[in-house]
């Protein structure tokens, strides 16, 4: 065996006899693949990099977070998810280096999957959870189907065709069902549609039969919908009812709400003075921070308290620190700043909850 083959350096990784050298390179090749992976879903219309502004050497910073843990060390240099990967491929006295590679690529792509949707969750819930219900719509309904093409996945309603739910569908197959010839929907028509259909009281599974319904009746466009619009759709629909309902309303604060602000404003002060001692004494007095940095953490950390007050206990701690940071990049986070100040916020947090309880 060739000592500069894949073959070898996977085997001296999975043997624990691999030389820093031949770490780094795996490391790097497996970086390159997820980093294809990823650019291949921008350009088939995903977003992956966050906003459309940001630099996109975030891309290959998210990359190597979606490979980091392939590389998770059991403490004595031995890579326990590789290794039971690989060894029963390795035991093959015939495994070629392209058979590796091709393995290699499946490996990095089901991870890099895997870790793209626990990003999403945390980036963005609200939309995760939209998502979740309208996969479980599908499942239970009789009359909504899904293929996918070119590495998207898009919804049709079937009316009384028929389909067999268990077998994947080819939409070459059903072209002319579908109306693939036709023209797409135009976000207008779409949008004005599903206002006219939409009940804030319905589920969601209900909410998506009326949609494609609605997109099945108009024979002038396609009979489908991509996933991602459907999101999309519903997230803007029920913010402008949401809005709407708002606006309606007759919001004038009473003397009860004024006070109650006042009280929660003045929890805020205390907790965040409690955290500016913490900040001083654990980190500002030993230089492990410098006082620009201290005032930073105080912002974003001010930041996550009205998070918590919004509902917004999801959100994301690099969105809050990147928002002062603008030039911090996702793996720069994880090495130099996730440990203290999510530490922090944990803290600042429980604190401010607890305050929060006295006025329940």
């Amino acid at each position: 065996m060739e000592n500069n083959t894949l073959i070898f350096t996977v085997a001296s990784i999975c043997n624990r006899t691999y030389s820093q050298n031949q770490l780094v390179q795996f490391i790097d090749l497996t970086k390159k693949i997820s980093l294809g992976y990823l650019r291949y879903q921008e350009v088939i219309g995903k977003r992956i990099s966050g906003e459309r502004n940001e630099n996109r050497e975030e891309l290959g910073d998210l990359a190597l977070d979606c490979v980091a843990e392939l590389f998770s060390s059991d403490g004595c240099g031995n890579f326990p998810q590789l290794v039971k990967y690989y060894q029963p491929f390795l035991a093959n006295p015939g495994i070629t280096d392209e058979e590796l590679l091709a393995l290699t690529r499946r490996l990095v792509v089901r991870k890099t999957k895997q870790e793209l949707s626990r990003i999403f969750r945390e980036r963005d819930p609200e939309g995760a959870k939209i998502v979740r219900n309208i996969k479980v719509a599908i499942r239970s309904s009789e009359k909504l189907q899904t293929f996918r093409e070119m590495g998207k996945e898009y919804v049709f309603y079937t009316n009384d065709f028929t389909i067999d739910k268990e077998q994947p569908i080819d939409p070459k197959e059903i072209a002319g069902f579908l109306r693939k010839e036709s023209s797409p929907i135009p976000e207008d028509i779409l949008h004005t549609r599903f206002i006219d259909i939409y009940n804030p009281g319905d589920s969601i599974s209900s909410s998506i039969n009326k949609l494609l319904k609605a997109i099945y009746s108009l024979e002038d466009y396609q009979n489908f919908l991509p996933l991602d619009a459907i999101v999309k759709l519903i997230r803007r629909v029920k913010f402008e009812v949401l809005r709407e309902k708002l606006d309606a309303e007759d919001n004038v604060p009473t003397p009860l709400d004024h006070l109650e602000n006042q009280e929660i404003e003045s929890y805020v002060q205390v907790v965040m003075q409690q955290v500016n001692t913490k900040i001083n004494k654990l980190y500002l007095k030993p230089g492990k921070i410098s006082a620009h940095k201290a005032q930073i953490y105080h912002l974003a950390l001010h930041d996550v308290l009205y998070d918590l007050l919004q509902k917004k206990d999801s959100s994301s701690y690099y969105r809050n620190l990147k928002y002062y940071l603008p030039q911090l990049t996702q793996m720069q986070y994880r090495k130099e700043e996730r440990t203290v100040f999510e530490y922090l916020a944990k803290i600042a947090k429980k604190n401010f909850r607890g305050h929060l309880q006295e006025l329940l």
